[in-house]
């Protein structure tokens, strides 16, 4: 049996925190925005000490570090790219991911070293364009999340020799990977600059529709003065298929995405030969890094084994917070499989973090501020790069008197756990699993 060649797995770090985690569950690299020049503005925690830091352990790891400067920028701002370029290129990153030609040539003929990854912005679909970035130095095209998996393995065969690197899980924008005008329409941010809102996932309300005549096959209905409903028919491939459309009170989510999760069809991307999978995520927390690294670790081991993937990796990605989970465009889905109608508020998960472990004394004695209420009778328990540990609740004390609890509140406590074994609190998230 021929072995599977084991992909890049890429996770998002939004701060040295998630780098750390993303490192310790399994992750091979990760991707961190350069300030000011990356999209997710509202998900970056660098600045250039963290770099330099976050650099330095990855390479200490035999790990990567890729530096994101992918904006579009409008010409006012370009004068102060190159200053911004020097800081980056004495740190020595392992590529910058980038989308703006003009920025990439600046990039390609200051530090002709650097290798220079073409980011999903660039909206890159077929093997021509592919082979064009190649001509000019770059060394890997991220694929855009338009393309179905038969596209990506032609685009492999027809460009061996130029990596390629697809999305694998998270949030999905409803553009064209993400160039998109809604957000600065709506709220006067501009989402090619990294500040978009996701204002394609509020609700939007529907007044004052009639149908035309009496005869008009799209019919709308007041249900008990709260919900209007209309039945829509695609006569041309779905004809007969009537499709409905409702709004409530709380408005239409026409545009809201379901999550991307390709463990369903991850055995086909490995033996594509897709060089670099990516997990989409800087604005999520160090925990949301750590636990879909392990998933994927998990997952791509296992089928570069030859065996299946385990029951964990579903278990996981299934028991964290989502809106739900589709394998988008990589295989044919009716929109109803790949949308959210009915709300835009994600599923809360399984998983939920309920304390954060500042110190353990010697006898194993935990000390934890807690984020979130927990019982002592609950089902709590240490993730851990290893797995998932179980705490015994029974010895809840309140940290201020070492009083017994039942219950600890919220934000705000201090409590103590006894514990017997070592737990290193650098990569430990404790968690309340709600069945």
């Amino acid at each position: 049996m021929t072995l599977l060649k084991k992909p890049e797995l890429l996770a998002p770090a939004g701060s040295l925190k998630h780098l750390h985690m993303a490192f310790a569950y399994g992750a091979d690299a990760v991707y961190a925005g350069v300030p000011k020049w990356s999209l997710r503005v509202r998900g970056n925690g660098f600045i250039r000490e963290d770099f330099m830091q976050g650099i330095e352990e990855a390479h200490r790891l035999g790990k990567k570090v890729h530096a994101v400067l992918n904006i579009i920028p409008h010409v006012r701002r370009v004068a102060a790219f190159e200053r911004i370029v020097d800081e980056m290129a004495q740190l020595k990153p392992d590529a910058f991911i980038m989308a703006d030609p003009g920025l990439i040539d600046i990039v390609r003929n200051k530090y002709p070293d650097i290798p220079i990854h073409l980011s999903v912005q660039a909206n890159t679909v077929n093997a021509g364009s592919v082979k064009f970035w190649q001509k000019v130095g770059l060394t890997r095209c991220i694929l855009a999340r338009e393309l179905s998996l038969t596209e990506i393995d032609m685009i492999k065969q027809e460009c061996p020799d130029m990596e390629v690197e697809v999305f694998a899980h998270g949030a999905l924008c409803i553009a064209v990977s993400g160039r998109c005008l809604i957000s600065g329409m709506l709220s006067h941010r501009d989402a090619n600059i990294g500040a978009c809102n996701n204002s394609c996932r509020y609700g939007f309300n529907i007044r004052n529709v009639h149908a035309a005549t009496a005869d008009d096959v799209t019919t709308f209905e007041a249900d008990d003065g709260t919900t209007l409903s209309a039945q829509i028919e695609e006569t041309m491939h779905h004809k007969g298929e009537w499709m409905t459309m409702e709004e409530d009170l709380n408005g239409s989510y026409l545009m809201n995405s379901k999550d991307l999760c390709t463990l369903p069809v991850l055995k086909r991307l490995i033996e594509i030969g897709v060089d670099s999978l990516k997990i989409e995520g800087r604005s999520r927390s160090p925990f949301y890094s750590a636990a879909i690294s392990r998933a994927y670790r998990l997952a791509i081991d296992a089928i570069c084994e030859g065996k299946e993937i385990p029951d964990e990796s579903y278990n996981i990605v299934n028991s964290i917070p989502s809106r739900g989970y589709t394998t988008a465009l990589l295989e044919p889905h009716r929109p109803d499989k790949t949308q959210d109608y009915e709300t835009n508020s994600p599923n809360p998960g399984k998983l939920q973090i309920c304390g954060e472990i500042t110190s353990q004394d010697d006898d194993g004695t935990l000390h934890i501020d807690v984020k979130n209420r927990f019982e002592k009778n609950s089902h709590i328990a240490l993730f851990t790069p290893e797995g998932l540990v179980d705490l015994d609740g029974s010895s809840l004390v309140n940290a201020r008197d070492n009083k017994p609890l039942d219950v600890a509140p919220g934000t705000g406590w201090s409590v103590k756990l006894k514990h017997n074994s070592k737990v290193d609190l650098s990569t430990a998230v404790m968690l309340r699993l709600d069945e």
